[in-house]
């Protein structure tokens, strides 16, 4: 039978032994083995989207900012509703924050 990390975890914390010393013994971090400890996930660490009207944004930056999900922004990209850049020898799209703002602007509305 199999045991979970989460229970090595606490039996060596119960053993007395410190999180730097379990997650060394582990191969993580003590802050990783803390965190398995409590049951938490790792946080994920968001970059802020750019504000600047020029700045390039991602799929997911440009699907934040307008509250749709990737594959919508793909879909509009596709259909002409938002202009698209491609970047990188896989072709991966950016958009121009001014265009996001220029949709937001029309699908928002004013009163």
């Amino acid at each position: 039978m199999s045991v979970s990390r989460h229970e090595q975890v606490i039996n060596l914390r119960n053993a007395g032994l410190a999180y730097a010393e379990i997650g060394r013994r582990l191969g993580v971090s003590k802050e990783r083995a803390r965190q398995i400890a409590k049951g938490t996930r790792a946080a994920t660490k968001k970059k802020p989207v750019p504000n600047h009207p020029d700045a390039l944004l991602t799929v997911g930056q440009a699907a934040e900012l307008l509250n749709v999900h990737v594959n919508t922004v793909r879909r509009w990209s596709d259909k002409g509703l938002l202009e698209a850049y491609c970047v990188g020898s896989r072709g991966d799209r950016r958009f121009r924050r001014r265009d996001i703002d220029k949709l937001l602007q029309k699908k928002s509305p004013r009163g």
